[in-house]
């Protein structure tokens, strides 16, 4: 199935799909939780390896900002990436078995979506990162004594705690998918396994039918970026990193779902185009139980002999 999209939309179905997003987690709430403590539970293993002990002293700004990115970012990028596709699971009038959502073919998916979106973060924070490091204001006297500049902090986006750190990991994903029109690529490459560069030109199409996605997930992005490095809100940015990463994910399949398939899953388009085909040809639609069927052969046998 191709779907219907895009899709030019209003504002009004934007909050419709915040509503809609919250929805699809109370319909699975423990499943929900359990992948929201992916995200926390995989940073914190991995800032514990003991690699960075012997590694990252000896290395550069560049190389600790990379394996900062790397300890937040992948496993947040994996959290949304899966609650993405368990959105979608939820939002199935019939539930699919195990073996459909955890095959080969969908962990391929998986792990190919959450690389790419990992990779889209890579490149915002090396972007940052090189911003920080031109526009950083160098002393004139330590330049003019020969002394070199001063460099970025190693620390550079991580705040005081592990949910913090990532509730600013989270918020620059909203910020780099706004900036390389990448809102829809997500679960483009997620469900319709579609070349990168299709996937992108796609995601662009649907951003330019609906521009009022820019100033929202702008303003939004920098809030959660900034949040917990103000003291006054350290304990809200903690208590919002845990739900908001999976909530992320409902989103994206909510948005796509809308603006590409009209809001409707396959099953369900797939009736509506069942229902048109007997309409136009007269018949009977072949999506029907078997005692119908059935019946229905009964009825005509029953007529011939009448005649």
């Amino acid at each position: 199935m191709r779907g219907f999209g895009p899709r030019a939309l209003t504002p009004g179905d934007g909050w419709n799909w915040l509503m809609q997003a919250w929805q699809l987690m109370w319909r699975r709430p423990g499943l929900f939780v359990a992948v929201s403590l992916l995200a926390p539970a995989g940073s914190a293993l991995l800032l514990a390896l003991p690699v960075w002990e012997w590694w990252l002293p000896l290395a550069g700004g560049w190389v600790t900002l990379i394996a900062t990115v790397f300890c937040y970012g992948l496993p947040l990028s994996v959290t949304v990436t899966l609650a993405c596709g368990l959105a979608r699971a939820a939002n199935r009038k019939r539930a699919p078995a195990s073996r459909h959502l955890f095959n080969r073919t969908a962990l391929k998916a998986l792990v190919k979506t959450s690389l790419f979106l990992f990779l889209l973060l890579v490149q915002g924070y090396l972007l940052a990162y090189w911003v920080q490091d031109q526009l950083l204001p160098a002393d004139v006297a330590t330049v003019a004594s020969g002394s070199p500049p001063p460099t970025p902090p190693v620390t550079f986006g991580v705040a005081g705690t592990v949910l913090g750190t990532q509730l600013s990991v989270l918020g620059s994903v909203l910020l780099v998918l706004q900036v390389l029109l990448a809102w829809f690529a997500i679960p483009l490459q997620l469900f319709r396994e579609l070349p990168l560069s299709v996937c992108w030109r796609r995601s662009m199409v649907g951003m330019q039918l609906n521009p009022w996605l820019f100033p929202a997930l702008g303003l939004i992005g920098l809030a959660l970026v900034a949040l917990p490095f103000f003291d006054v809100f350290t304990i809200p940015a903690q208590v919002l990193a845990l739900p908001l990463p999976v909530y992320l994910g409902a989103l994206l399949y909510v948005a796509w779902n809308d603006v590409f398939q009209g809001g409707a899953e396959e099953e369900e388009i797939e009736d509506v185009q069942e229902q048109w085909r007997a309409s136009v040809s007269g018949g009977p639609v072949s999506h029907q139980s078997g005692a119908t069927r059935g019946s229905g052969r009964r009825s005509t046998g029953s007529l011939q002999r009448r005649r």
